[in-house]
């Protein structure tokens, strides 16, 4: 049974490491769960951030207290530099005050960086009311959506002559992205070309309105898309 599963690529793979943000890039994680919090809000964004690049759903947890901030400063120990040893310390402190803030998190994850977007309404703990606490440790939670925190639609429900026109776009773009080296979900991911598959864009316009497809990857990939989606109906 569990080589039938290897065959049709549905293991699920669990992964414990400190390196996640460097050493993990595959599209499909559906899950990140930080049991301690980050030294920093950059590395938290770009920790979960290795979450959902396939444009799907993904949900990412991070447990936290204060105790995080202590034990990060003994890492600090070592920085003779006063100013870098603030410096440093302050980021992870500006992480807690950030998880311990409430109100929407995509909105204040955003807010560091110096951008501005409205409340998501419906894909982090505090707009959802999902936040899972203890005496200790809070666990704040972000369900990552194609829009980048908005509430996003179901991903389109396929029939199966849909499915193998899916799979279809799917070999195309595979093709594409071993000539050029890259993860096949640089090329797009699966929810745009499920989107495709539903929408049947007939020209650049209507590629150009498919959700995740922009100016730079319609001028690279639209062509040949397009042909492709033509070629579905012939």
């Amino acid at each position: 049974r569990n080589q039938e599963r290897f065959q049709r690529d549905e293991v699920d793979v669990m992964v414990a490491t400190v390196a996640f943000g460097m050493g993990i890039d595959k599209p499909d994680v559906r899950f990140v769960i930080h049991r301690d919090m980050p030294k920093d809000v950059e590395s938290w964004y770009q920790e979960f951030g290795r979450a959902g690049r396939d444009g799907l759903e993904s949900d990412c947890v991070l447990f936290y207290s204060w105790a995080d901030v202590k034990m990060h400063e003994r890492f600090l120990n070592e920085i003779d530099d006063p100013d870098v040893w603030h410096r440093k310390r302050q980021a992870t402190v500006d992480l807690f005050e950030l998880l311990e803030r409430g109100g929407c998190r995509h909105q204040g994850i955003v807010g560091y960086f110096d951008e501005e977007m409205g409340p998501c309404h419906g894909s982090c703990d505090s707009c959802t009311g999902r936040t899972v606490e203890s005496r200790t440790r809070g666990a704040p939670a972000l369900r990552k959506r194609r829009s980048g925190g908005g509430k996003a639609k179901a991903a389109p429900d396929l029939s199966p002559t849909q499915q193998a026109a899916f799979e279809t776009l799917r070999a195309l773009r595979k093709t594409l992205a071993d000539r050029e080296g890259v993860p096949a979900y640089i090329v797009f991911n699966d929810r745009v070309l499920q989107e495709m598959v539903a929408r049947r864009p007939s020209t650049e316009a209507e590629l150009l309105d498919v959700p995740g497809v922009g100016p730079a990857k319609l001028a690279r990939y639209g062509a040949t898309f397009l042909e492709a989606v033509a070629a579905l109906d012939g």
